[in-house]
């Protein structure tokens, strides 16, 4: 499950601080929940779920599908959302794709810091 919770958080590009802010937990406990310190509490395994939309079976190693036909069905509504945003993001060069993703994490940044 380490791992797993790692690889999300960090596919999100998010810091241990961030994602125990997201989900109510301290930046300790995801270290101690990341490195098997700490087993997860039932309310934390759901709320990580919800973050990524990921199943609890998922989290916990039981099974390599990412999501159930829910979990899917979000996902599916996201990118027809933002298809075209995406496919004009995938358009750009390496470069480019870096200096969108960086103004997004500084609006991500200001937006919690008026939170």
């Amino acid at each position: 499950m380490q791992n797993r919770l790692k690889t999300l958080r960090q596919s999100r590009h998010l810091t241990q601080e961030e994602l125990g802010d997201i989900i109510s937990v301290t930046q300790q406990n995801i270290s101690k929940y990341e490195n098997d310190v700490y087993e997860m509490p039932v309310d934390v395994l759901i709320k990580v779920s919800h973050c990524f939309n990921v199943s609890i079976e998922y989290l916990l190693g039981v099974t390599e599908i990412k999501r159930d036909i829910a979990g899917q069905v979000v996902v599916n509504e996201a990118v027809d959302e933002y298809y075209d945003f995406i496919e004009a993001y995938k358009s750009l060069m390496g470069e480019d794709q870096e200096l969108i993703w960086s103004i997004i994490e500084k609006m991500k940044q200001i937006r919690r810091r008026k939170e």
